[in-house]
């Protein structure tokens, strides 16, 4: 899923499942695990287990031992889907130059554009990103995709369509980033703490200094929770753009002030 081709069997619900399993009985075996996952007499249509495994192998939360799933991360760390989400975001940097990571980077930087098209898997779309990602993204690959961008808030889905606002992403982002509450960070020190999570979303922005209409969409939308404060200064060396939008602060930003997010 994130080495490799995207796959639609292993969404996020599944592969969180997997892991609450492995961590239930030490010296789980594979076979165990799977018979759990898709159990004998109610599970009779074709096995995702393999594909399940291999994504969550992928995240690095479990691994396997002479045939034993090996919970790689304690369960005190991830009890929720929640958890899962931000343990999620925190692993994407370590996917750069991989088809998911790329896909994702594509789309969200067509701003606008992506409303053209009514879903992912429309012809047009898939070769322009194809072309963009430089291999081919099949339908069944964009369907697995939206999943996961929809988890881990990339955007919503309207069904197979696309609608960038990177709200819930960036929002785990901050919280990862643990900045202090009620501090001002310059844009440009905020920018490169962003990346250390969030480079996924905004890996092509240097060095012109725009912001695409997903991450340009979350920070107003935090900006309007009172969760950041977004300001301008006349006389700031450096500044970034938002996208334009008709919503509210369409000034250029020198600085962000972290209130804290709001769970």
């Amino acid at each position: 899923m994130f080495l490799g081709n995207m796959v639609t069997e292993a969404i996020p619900a599944r592969v969180y499942s997997l892991y609450r399993i492995a961590i239930s009985k030490k010296d789980i075996t594979k076979t165990e695990v799977q018979k759990q996952m898709e159990p004998e007499g109610i599970y009779e249509g074709i096995s995702y287990f393999s594909t399940i495994l291999k994504a969550a192998t992928e995240l690095k939360l479990v691994e396997i031992q002479d045939n034993i799933v090996v919970p790689l991360v304690s369960k005190d760390q991830i009890k929720s889907m929640d958890d899962f989400k931000m343990y999620a975001i925190s692993k994407m940097a370590s996917f750069e130059g991989e088809q998911f990571y790329k896909f994702t980077n594509v789309v969200v930087n067509m701003n606008e554009k992506v409303y053209k098209f009514s879903s992912l898997s429309d012809l047009e779309m898939l070769n322009i990103v194809s072309l963009q990602v430089g291999q081919q993204i099949t339908a069944p690959m964009a369907r697995g995709w939206r999943f996961w961008a929809q988890f881990l808030g990339f955007g919503y889905m309207n069904n197979m369509s696309f609608l960038p606002n990177a709200y819930i992403f960036v929002k785990n982002v901050l919280r990862l980033m643990e900045f202090e509450k009620l501090t001002e960070y310059q844009i440009d020190e905020f920018m490169i703490r962003f990346s250390q999570y969030g480079k996924i979303l905004s890996s092509n922005l240097q060095p012109e200094r725009n912001m695409n209409i997903a991450l340009s969409s979350a920070l107003r939308e935090l900006h309007d929770n009172g969760e950041i404060v977004l300001k301008y200064g006349s006389d700031a060396e450096n500044r970034w753009i938002l996208y334009p939008s008709n919503e509210s602060f369409n000034e250029q930003v020198s600085s962000i002030v972290y209130k804290g997010v709001k769970k």
